[in-house]
C-alpha cells in the first residue's frame, strides 16, 4: 500500500545516512534467522489488507470527499485526486495513523484461502512490510485475528533505526530494503502490490521472482525520487497541463526479461506457485 511508503518517502528526504553497513546485515540475520524451506515473502497492505479502501474512507468522512480506491492512480498519495501538497499529503496520513480505522480494514478477498493454500504446498510465509515498528504490535495482532497460524513472522524494512525485535522474533524492524531483505531470507518470491517494490526486487543483484498483486491503478504507474516535489501534487500537475488526463499516458510496461509478473487476486497467486514450484524451490 501507499500510506507506509508515501510516509517513508517524505521522511527519507531528511534521512542522515541511508547507506547500509555489514553490521546491519549481521544485526538482521541475528534478529531474524532464515526460515527453515521455502519461503514466500508477502507485503501486507492492499495484498492481505484492504488498507486504501478503509483510507479512502476515512478522507471522505473526515474531508467530505467521494474518493474511492480507482482515484489511487499512483503509489504515493500526494499524486493523487483529494490529497493536496506532498505537506498536506503528510500531515493527512499523519491524522490517519492516530485512528484505530487502520486495523478496521478487511482482508483482501480470497487471501486467507490463498494463504493456506501456499502453506499447504509446503511454503513458509513472511510478512515485509513498510509498516512503521510503531505499528507491529497491532499489525500482529490482525494478523492472527483474520490469518491465524498463518506467518512466520513481520519485518519492517526501510526503517531509520537498526534492527531489532519483538516477541520471539516475531516482529522485526531493519535498515535493510525489501529487496535486501528478501534476499537475506532467501525468499523464492515477493508478493507486492507496488511496481517500485516489484522493480526493484526483480531487478535487484540477487534478483527474485515477483508476483505484482492486484489489479490496482497504482501499480500501473512507478514513482520515482524525484517524485516528493511540489510540482507533483495532482492539482498543480493537472494546471500545467492544461487540464490533460496525464495518469492516462503514465502507464508502466514491465521490462523485458524481468522476473516480474501480474497476478490480478489471489488464485492467480495459487496457480502461479503450483506451475512454477520446481522454477522457484532453491
Amino acid at each position: 500500500m501507499s500510506a507506509a511508503e508515501t510516509r517513508r518517502s517524505l521522511e527519507r528526504q531528511n534521512e542522515p545516512n541511508s547507506v547500509h553497513t555489514q553490521k546491519d546485515f549481521e544485526d538482521f540475520d541475528k534478529l531474524a534467522p532464515k526460515p527453515h524451506g521455502r519461503v514466500v515473502a508477502c507485503d501486507l497492505d492492499d495484498v492481505l489488507s484492504c488498507t486504501n479502501h478503509v483510507l479512502s474512507e476515512w478522507h471522505n468522512d473526515v474531508y467530505g470527499t467521494n474518493m474511492t480506491v480507482d482515484d489511487f492512480y499512483y503509489y504515493y498519495y500526494w499524486k493523487n485526486p483529494f490529497w493536496g501538497s506532498p505537506k498536506e499529503t503528510f500531515e493527512k496520513v499523519a491524522a490517519f495513523y492516530q485512528t484505530s480505522r487502520l486495523f478496521e480494514a478487511k482482508p483482501v478477498a480470497g487471501a486467507l484461502e490463498g494463504v493456506q493454500a501456499l502453506k499447504e504446498l509446503g511454503y513458509r510465509i513472511v510478512i515485509v512490510t513498510a509498516r512503521s515498528p510503531d505499528y507491529h504490535t497491532h499489525s500482529w495482532d490482525w494478523l492472527n485475528k483474520h490469518f491465524p497460524n498463518c506467518f512466520e513472522r513481520i519485518i519492517c524494512t526501510g526503517q531509520f533505526q537498526n534492527a531489532s525485535k519483538d516477541g520471539e522474533f516475531r516482529e522485526v524492524v531493519t535498515r535493510l530494503s525489501k529487496a535486501e531483505v528478501c534476499a537475506d531470507l532467501g525468499a523464492v518470491v515477493l508478493i507486492d502490490d507496488s511496481s517500485e517494490n516489484a522493480i526493484q526486487c526483480a531487478t535487484a543483484p540477487q534478483a527474485i521472482p515477483v508476483l505484482l498483486f492486484g489489479d490496482y491503478e497504482w501499480n500501473k504507474r512507478i514513482c520515482g525520487p524525484s517524485d516528493s516535489a511540489e510540482a507533483m501534487g495532482f492539482d498543480v500537475r493537472l494546471l500545467a497541463e492544461g487540464g490533460k488526463r496525464f495518469w492516462e499516458e503514465d502507464v508502466f510496461e514491465i521490462p523485458e526479461g524481468v522476473p516480474l509478473r501480474r497476478v490480478n487476486d489471489w488464485p492467480g497467486v495459487v496457480q502461479w506457485l503450483k506451475e512454477n514450484d520446481s522454477d522457484v524451490t532453491r
